[in-house]
C-alpha cells in the first residue's frame, strides 16, 4: 500500500510540473524496487522535462534493459538522443520503435527529420513516403476520419480542377478525365458557399488519396540560385534586428520549375480545415520530395550562422483559394522560419501586396506557443504598445523571407488571377524546435 501511495505521489508531482521533486520521488521508489521498468521510464520522462537529456537517456536505457518491448521507452529514448543532437542515433531509436508499431506516423516523421539532420536525405525520403502511406490509408487512420468523410465545395472544386489538369496533361495513373467529371458534378450539386459537409458517396474511394505524385528529384549541381550570397544574407539578418532577411532568386530555374510542377500536379492538398480559404500540405503527408529536402540541406550549408544549429523540424505549404482573407497573425514553433513563394508574378493582381508582414516586437519569454492562435487580442495589444514597428514584404515569385520563428507575422489580402495554376502558393521551412 505504501508503495502505491509513493507512486501516486510521484505521478502527482509529475503532473503538476514539479519535475525535480518528481525525479526525487521516483528515485526513492527505485531504491526499493530497482527492477521496475515503468518507474525508470517515468523518471526518464521527468528528467527530460528538466532538460537533463543525458540522465533521461540513461533512465530509458535502464527501462529497456529490464523490458526490451517497452514501446514508449524506445520512442522517448529517441527524443533524448534528438535533444542531445545525436541525430543518427535518434533515427535508429525511432526506427526500433517503429519495428514494433509501424503505424506511428509521428514517430516516422521524427525518424525522417533525424535522418535528414544526419545527412541521409535518401533515408529521410523513405521515411516520409511511409508517413504518407499511413496518412492516406483509411485502414490506418480510421474509415471515419474527417479527411476521408468530409469536405467543402471549395476543396472539391480545387480537386476537380487539379484532376482536369492531370487529364489534359495526359498523366498516367487513374482515369483522371472520369474523376474530374465526377468531382465537377459533385461541386455543381453543392450549394454555393457550403462549408464542411459529409462527402458525397461517389467520391468516397478517391477523396484525399495519394492519386498522383509529380516527382521532384534533386537538381544536379544545386537547387539554390548561384547568385545567392550566404554571407551577405547573414549580415542582413543580423543587422535587421531581431532577425529578418529578404532573399530574391532563392532557387535555380530548374529547381523552381520542378517544385512548381510538384505542387500543381501532386494530389497532396489534403487539409482544407486549417485556415478558411486555404489548403495545406505537410512534410509527412506528401509535401516531402527529394528536391525539397535538398533545398533545406543547401540552405543550412549556405547560411551556417543562422541555420547550421537548427535541423529542419517541419515544412508546410499553403495554397490560397480565395482572396477574401489572409493568414491571421501568428508565430511559428521553431527557431528560424524560411517562407518562400512559388506562383508566377503574372498571377498577382496587386504587385505591391500579397506578401508577408513580420512584426519586429518579439513576444515576452513567458508567452507560450499555445497562446498564439487563441489570444489574438493580447497579441495585437502587445504590438500596438510597441514602437518596434513591422516589415511588410510584397509578394514576388522565388522570393524568400527568413525570420525568427517567434516573431508574429501575417499575410494580407491576396488578389490573384482566377484559374487553378494561379493560386498563390507559399512554402515554409521551419528550422529548429523551440523548447
Amino acid at each position: 500500500m505504501a508503495e502505491h501511495a509513493g507512486l501516486a505521489r510521484a505521478a502527482a508531482l509529475h503532473r503538476d510540473g514539479r519535475l525535480a521533486d518528481a525525479v526525487a520521488a521516483y528515485r526513492a521508489l527505485l531504491a526499493d524496487d530497482p527492477e521496475n521498468a515503468g518507474i525508470w521510464h517515468n523518471m526518464g520522462v521527468a528528467l527530460a522535462g528538466t532538460g537533463d537529456a543525458e540522465a533521461a537517456l540513461a533512465a530509458f536505457d535502464r527501462a529497456l534493459a529490464l523490458r526490451p518491448d517497452y514501446l514508449h521507452a524506445r520512442v522517448n529514448r529517441g527524443g533524448a538522443l534528438q535533444s542531445l543532437g545525436r541525430h543518427a542515433a535518434a533515427a535508429a531509436a525511432y526506427a526500433a520503435a517503429l519495428e514494433r508499431d509501424p503505424g506511428l506516423y509521428e514517430v516516422r516523421l521524427r525518424e525522417g527529420l533525424m535522418r535528414l539532420a544526419a545527412g541521409d536525405r535518401r533515408g529521410a525520403m523513405a521515411a516520409f513516403r511511409k508517413t504518407r502511406a499511413v496518412r492516406r490509408d483509411p485502414a490506418a487512420m480510421g474509415g471515419d476520419h474527417p479527411s476521408f468523410t468530409r469536405s467543402s465545395r471549395l476543396k472539391l472544386a480545387h480537386d476537380a480542377a487539379q484532376l482536369r489538369l492531370l487529364a489534359d496533361a495526359g498523366r498516367e495513373g487513374a482515369d483522371f478525365a472520369a474523376l474530374a467529371a465526377l468531382y465537377e458534378r459533385a461541386v455543381a450539386e453543392l450549394p454555393a458557399g457550403a462549408g464542411s459537409a459529409p462527402l458525397p458517396e461517389e467520391l468516397a474511394g478517391t477523396h484525399n488519396r495519394a492519386l498522383h505524385t509529380a516527382e521532384a528529384d534533386e537538381i544536379p549541381g544545386g537547387a539554390l540560385d548561384r547568385s545567392l550570397d550566404g554571407a551577405e544574407i547573414e549580415t542582413r539578418y543580423r543587422e535587421r534586428q531581431p532577425g529578418i532577411a529578404v532573399v530574391d532568386r532563392l532557387l535555380s530555374r530548374p529547381a523552381l520549375a520542378a517544385l512548381r510542377r510538384h505542387l500543381l500536379e501532386s494530389t497532396i492538398w489534403h487539409d482544407g480545415e486549417h485556415i478558411p480559404g486555404f489548403l495545406a500540405a505537410y512534410l509527412e503527408d506528401g509535401l516531402a520530395s527529394p528536391l525539397l529536402l535538398q533545398i533545406a540541406d543547401e540552405l543550412r550549408a549556405a547560411l551556417p550562422a543562422i541555420l547550421a544549429p537548427h535541423p529542419l523540424y517541419q515544412a508546410w505549404a499553403f495554397k490560397c483559394l480565395t482572396g477574401s482573407q489572409g493568414i491571421d497573425i501568428h508565430a511559428d514553433s521553431g527557431a528560424v522560419s524560411v517562407n518562400f513563394w512559388l506562383t508566377p508574378d503574372a498571377a498577382n493582381l496587386e504587385p505591391d501586396a500579397g506578401g508577408l508582414t513580420v512584426h519586429r516586437a518579439p513576444p515576452p519569454e513567458s508567452w507560450k506557443i499555445a497562446d498564439y492562435k487563441r489570444d489574438k487580442e493580447r497579441i495585437r495589444a502587445l504590438l500596438k504598445a510597441s514602437d518596434a514597428g513591422a516589415l511588410t514584404i510584397p509578394y514576388a515569385a522565388n522570393r524568400a523571407v527568413l525570420f525568427r520563428s517567434d516573431l508574429f507575422h501575417e499575410s494580407g489580402r491576396v488578389r490573384f488571377r482566377p484559374g487553378y495554376a494561379n493560386h498563390r502558393i507559399n512554402i515554409t521551412l521551419l528550422f529548429g524546435e523551440r523548447r
